[in-house]
C-alpha cells in the first residue's frame, strides 16, 4: 500500500474514533444486559451473539464463534468464622474452583505470601489454615499472583486458605484458586477489614478458624469469538489482537475486561473501513474464561495448532481502555529484537511508543507465548503501581470506572499500530520452539507454574469434571 493511502486511512481512523462513542455504548450493553458474561452462564452465550452481530455489522470477514467445552464453576454460599478464642463470623466469598468442602484449624498469616515469607513460615503451615493478603510487594523481585500464594500454601500442607483483600472498602476479592479444575482445599476471599479483625484477635493468642464452601464444577460449552480483516497482499501472514470479554461472576467486569474487549471491537471497526488498505490478515478474538484460567486462549492455541506459524504477533488488550495514560507495548517472553520496530512505528505515528520486555503468565497472550509465538500486550505504563488490583476482582468493577474517551484513545492507538504492522515487510521476530519458550521462563517461573498445577504444559487444558 502506498504511504499516501496509509496516511489517508490513518487520518480517517483518528477522526472516526475521536468523534464516536460506539465502544462505550457497546460496553454499557455488555455490562447492563449481559452482566459478568461468566463462562457457562446464559448471559455468556447472549453476549457472544451480540458481539458476533456487531462484528458483522462493522463489515469484518470470517465472523464466527468457536465452541469448546470447559469446567464451568457455579458459586454457592460460603462461610468463615472463628471458633476460638472467641466465636465470630466474617463475610466471605468462595474463590472459583472451590467445591463443597470444609476445614477447621489454626490460622497462620503469611503476609504478602511471597516465596520468602513462606520459607520463613516453614512447617508451621502444615495442617493449618493459611491467610495471605492480596498485595504484590515492591520489595520482592517480581510480581506474586494469587494462584502462586495458594499453590505454596497447599504444597506446604495447608488445609484451607483465606485471601485477604489489601485495599480497604469492605470488599471481598475474587479470583481462581486453581486453573480450570477443582482446588484441593477450601479457599475463600475476605475484605481487608475482616482480615485485620482476625489479626487483632490473633495478637492475643492462637486463633482457630472454620471454612465451609458449597460450590460446584460442571461441564459447559463456551465460545471464542473470531473476526478477520483478510490481508489483500499477504493473507497468510497474520496479526492477532484479542481480549477477554468475561468478568468475574460478582461484578459486571467493566474495566476487567469489558473495556479491553471493546477496544478490540473499536479497533476492528475503524480498520474495517479501510479493508483494501490492509496488507496482512488482522484477526480479532474475544476470549471467554480468562478470569478463571485463560480457557479461551489455551483452547484457541490447541484448536489452531497448524496455523501458529502464520502468526507474526499476538497482542492482548487486557487492561486497555481503563485510563488516559500513554499506552505502550510489552513484549512478553523476551523479544528485544522488536524494540526498534515499534519505535519506528511510533516515529511514523508522530508519538513515542514505550516498549518493555517483561514476562507475564496471567493473561491471554501466555498460551501463545508458550507455543513460541511472538506475544505480548498493549498496556499503560505507570510508575505508581500499588501492587494491588484496585477495583478489579471485586463487586465494584462497574461502568463508572471506565471513561468513553479513555476507551476510544486506546482503540485509536491500537488501530494505528495495526494499520502500519499490516503494511510493513520488516517484522523482525521469528517463532521460537516450545523448548526455547520454556527456557525463557527459567527455573523460578517454572517452579511457580508447578505450584499452580499448570506444569507440565501437556496438561494445560484439564479434563472435564464428570
Amino acid at each position: 500500500m502506498t504511504p499516501e493511502r496509509i496516511a489517508a486511512a490513518d487520518r480517517d481512523i483518528i477522526a472516526e474514533l475521536a468523534t464516536s462513542d460506539e465502544g462505550y455504548k457497546n460496553l454499557v450493553v455488555l455490562c447492563d444486559k449481559f452482566g459478568s458474561r461468566f463462562g457457562g452462564t446464559p448471559e455468556d452465550r447472549q453476549a457472544v451473539e451480540y458481539m458476533l452481530g456487531k462484528f458483522k455489522e462493522y463489515g469484518l470477514e470470517n465472523v464466527h464463534a468457536e465452541e469448546f467445552m470447559h469446567n464451568a464453576w457455579v458459586r454457592g454460599p460460603a462461610t468463615v468464622h472463628t471458633v476460638s478464642p472467641e466465636k465470630a463470623e466474617f463475610k466471605c466469598i468462595s474463590l472459583p474452583y472451590n467445591v463443597a468442602s470444609s476445614a477447621e484449624g489454626e490460622l497462620v498469616y503469611v503476609g504478602h505470601g511471597t516465596a520468602w515469607e513462606y520459607e520463613a513460615a516453614g512447617d508451621s503451615i502444615k495442617g493449618k489454615i493459611v491467610m495471605a493478603n492480596a498485595k504484590s510487594p515492591n520489595w520482592f523481585p517480581r510480581g506474586v499472583h494469587r494462584a502462586e500464594k495458594i499453590g505454596r500454601a497447599i504444597a506446604g500442607g495447608a488445609i484451607g486458605f483465606i485471601w485477604m483483600r489489601w485495599d480497604a472498602g469492605l470488599l471481598e476479592e475474587t479470583g481462581a484458586a486453581r486453573w480450570l479444575k477443582p482446588v484441593e482445599v477450601p479457599t475463600v476471599g475476605i475484605s481487608r477489614e475482616a482480615g485485620e479483625a482476625m489479626l487483632r484477635m490473633q495478637s492475643k493468642g492462637p486463633v482457630r478458624v472454620r471454612i465451609d464452601t458449597t460450590d460446584k464444577v460442571r461441564p459447559a460449552p463456551v465460545w471464542n469469538v473470531v473476526a478477520d480483516i483478510k490481508g489483500r497482499k499477504n493473507p497468510d501472514e497474520m496479526i492477532i489482537t484479542g481480549a477477554h470479554y468475561d468478568g468475574h461472576d460478582i461484578a459486571p467486569g467493566a474495566a476487567d475486561d469489558g473495556a479491553g474487549a471493546m477496544v478490540v471491537m473499536e479497533a476492528a471497526r475503524a480498520l474495517a473501513r479501510h479493508k483494501d488498505s490492509i496488507g496482512k490478515t488482522l484477526r480479532f478474538i474475544l476470549f471467554p474464561m480468562e478470569v478463571i484460567g485463560l480457557g479461551g486462549s489455551f483452547n484457541y492455541c490447541a484448536m489452531h495448532e497448524n496455523e501458529l506459524d502464520k502468526i507474526e504477533m499476538m497482542f492482548t488488550l487486557d487492561g486497555a481502555g481503563r485510563s488516559f495514560a500513554q499506552p505502550g507495548i510489552n513484549m512478553a517472553g523476551r523479544w528485544s529484537e522488536c524494540f526498534n520496530y515499534f519505535k519506528s512505528i511510533g516515529k511514523d505515528m508522530k508519538q513515542s511508543i514505550q516498549v518493555a520486555n517483561n514476562i507475564s503468565m496471567y493473561s491471554d497472550h501466555f498460551p501463545f507465548q508458550l507455543k513460541g509465538v511472538p506475544a505480548g500486550g498493549v498496556r499503560e505504563f505507570s510508575d505508581t503501581s500499588t501492587g494491588t488490583r484496585g477495583w478489579g476482582h471485586s463487586a465494584a468493577d462497574t461502568l463508572d470506572k471506565v471513561s468513553s474517551r479513555a476507551l476510544e484513545g486506546s482503540a485509536t492507538f491500537v488501530a494505528r499500530v495495526l494499520l502500519r504492522m499490516a503494511n510493513r515487510e520488516d517484522w523482525p521476530a521469528k517463532r521460537k520452539t516450545e523448548k526455547e519458550a520454556q527456557e525463557i521462563l527459567g527455573k523460578d517461573y517454572l517452579e511457580v507454574l508447578d505450584l499452580e498445577k499448570r506444569w507440565p504444559f501437556s496438561d494445560w487444558i484439564p479434563p472435564l469434571v464428570k
